[in-house]
């Protein structure tokens, strides 16, 4: 958020008033550091010798963190007004959790939602509400504790891309958070060229195979079940090709597998026996692949070194998501490194040989896994880890993020970035205006926002849906994008007034206009008026003294000027 100053100067009151009365409430989170930062711009930029800013606020504790970084000149003195009746008893919708599965082929989502509660200790019964594309579905009554609770409804078909489903409460005295609203809509497949080696044919790719089939929120789609390296046409539509045990192809194939990464596709590179890849491609990937090594004769090494920053390897962060240090590593294939900003270790062994890394190439990614992914070098393939792995590795050589089922209120959305828009499942209204068609945004409160190529920003100041589509055409399906509020504004707590005052350096003065030293908003008006009179005889005593030395400069003048004529005279005399 940013501070607005909705009138800069305005010597009249009333117009001051008239503005202030079209302000309302918004649902954006409460942040004092923007419009206090604009006030210590505005006060320094004055040249008024009075300097006063009043604060109006209810003061919630959550807006105000002590680090924003204001000061306001010295002598400007702050007043507080606090509004509000106090803590409001609330209900609300805290989060919406869905679970996803596949029934004869159809998507299905079993929807969650946490509700929270403050205010009042005694259990208080609500209905919640299932809503789909705006239409009640299920109803749930709950009895709600003061701890919170959890509703489970039964599961829903999603046949449609931006279905709108929301989970509602009855309104009470903060209704901004009685709601919370996802989009959905049918999972979208990362499709996947599994290439085998002819030696092999597909029984060493066996165990990857599986694990890419078993779908999760984002399924895979494994296609290219072969040798061979897929033709363009059907390239331009896959997201990640995964080489298994096999050479890198020469010639034309790998010209055009290099050209398919640079522009954002996703190469996977399982050295195994046959692995490699010539000279010519040297600089399509992350190092040099050396000869086969067993590893602590034929015990087994472990993955020491984890680079859990990277998305790879993120999740496995948690110890409870899963444990690298159980799986053994027989056989691996030396692989040295090359030094570069575009060059990234993310694992290695315990002697520190690298076990994956990873080259960017463009747009794209490109990643070599050091051994096999199967249960002949290593017994990972059959440890908890092995599905979670291969899925974050599949998905993040895609470069593909989850679809983003709704937004916090206050984001700004560019719907001309292809690839966020892509990333936010609103691929279509990028899409569209990069074609110079229209889009019109029509608000959760009603409003019409147009959206051009001109008009390019959406900002998210509602919750609710913004449902965007071509002006004119309310038959057509709207690309709907889902807003909630913060859950944070519903906690009321206040802070004392006088921690923001003494933050930004400010000398205290109450609604009344009290000092800090408890004097009445008359002896504060008199304590300034006091003030300005110091200011002012300081300006007298000056101005006395410059009289008084033009004065004596008059007298010193007026000396040397007889002193002058009467030497003048005698000269002449004697002349």
């Amino acid at each position: 958020q940013s501070g607005t100053a909705v009138v800069r100067s305005e010597p009249d009151p009333r117009r001051v008033l008239a503005v202030l009365d079209t302000l309302r409430p918004g649902a954006l989170a409460t942040r004092y550091g923007p419009g206090l930062k604009l006030a210590q711009t505005i006060l320094e930029d004055s040249g008024l010798p009075g300097r006063e800013v009043v604060v109006v606020s209810d003061f919630q504790r959550a807006g105000w963190n002590g680090g924003e970084g204001v000061a306001f000149p010295e002598g400007t003195r702050v007043r507080t007004v606090v509004v509000g009746e106090g803590p409001v008893a609330n209900h609300a919708v805290a989060e919406v959790v869905l679970t996803r599965d596949q029934v004869e082929g159809r998507a299905r989502v079993t929807p969650a939602a946490r509700l929270t509660r403050t205010g009042g200790e005694a259990p208080l019964e609500v209905e919640a509400v299932l809503e789909l594309d705006g239409r009640p579905l299920q109803t749930r009554t709950v009895s709600l504790p003061a701890e919170g609770a959890r509703v489970v409804f039964e599961p829903v078909n999603v046949t449609a891309r931006h279905t709108r489903l929301t989970v509602r409460l009855p309104a009470d005295g903060l209704p901004l958070d009685d709601a919370h609203h996802r989009v959905l809509g049918p999972e979208r497949a990362t499709r996947v060229a599994l290439v085998g080696s002819p030696a092999r044919g597909t029984a060493g790719d066996l165990y990857l195979r599986r694990a890419l089939e078993i779908g999760d929120r984002e399924p895979f789609e494994v296609v290219g079940r072969g040798v061979a390296i897929p033709p363009a046409a059907e390239l331009a539509g896959t997201h990640v090709v995964i080489l298994y045990d096999r050479p890198f192809p020469g010639g034309d194939e790998g010209i055009r597998l290099r050209s398919w990464a640079a522009g954002g596709g996703g190469l996977v590179l399982v050295a195994g026996d046959r692995g490699r890849w010539g000279e010519e491609f040297r600089d399509l990937f992350p190092g040099v692949l050396g000869g086969v090594e067993d590893r602590e004769g034929g015990v087994g090494e472990r993955l020491a070194q984890l680079d859990f920053d990277h998305p790879v390897f993120e999740l496995f962060r948690d110890p409870r998501q899963g444990d690298f240090a159980s799986a053994r590593f027989y056989r691996a294939r030396a692989l040295r490194v090359e030094a570069g900003d575009s060059v990234r270790v993310l694992a290695r062994f315990d002697d520190g040989s690298v076990a994956l890394a990873e080259r960017r190439v463009g747009a794209g990614r490109v990643l070599v896994w050091s051994s096999t992914l199967d249960a002949f070098w290593t017994d990972l393939a059959l440890k908890p880890v092995f599905l979670p792995f291969v899925h974050a590795l599949a998905r993040y050589a895609s470069g593909r993020n989850p679809a983003v089922e709704s937004f916090a209120a206050g984001t700004v959305l560019d719907v001309t970035a292809v690839e966020v828009m892509e990333a936010a499942g609103l691929g279509e209204v990028a899409e569209a205006l990069a074609a110079a068609g229209e889009r019109v945004a029509l608000t959760p409160s009603g409003g019409t926002l147009p959206l051009d190529a001109g008009r390019h920003f959406l900002a998210l100041e509602e919750p609710g849906y913004y449902l965007l589509r071509p002006p004119g055409e309310d038959g057509v399906r709207p690309v709907a994008v889902g807003v909630n509020a913060e859950l944070g504004e519903a906690d009321l707590t206040p802070m004392d007034p006088r921690e923001l005052v003494a933050a930004v350096g400010g000398a205290v003065t109450d609604a009344a206009g009290a000092t800090a030293g408890g004097a009445t908003g008359e002896g504060a008006l008199r304590l300034r008026r006091e003030d300005q009179e110091r200011r002012q005889s300081l300006w007298r005593f000056l101005l006395m003294g410059a009289l008084g030395l033009l004065v004596l400069e008059s007298i010193i003048s007026n000396r040397l000027g007889r002193r002058g004529a009467t030497g003048g005279w005698h000269a002449k005399a004697t002349g």
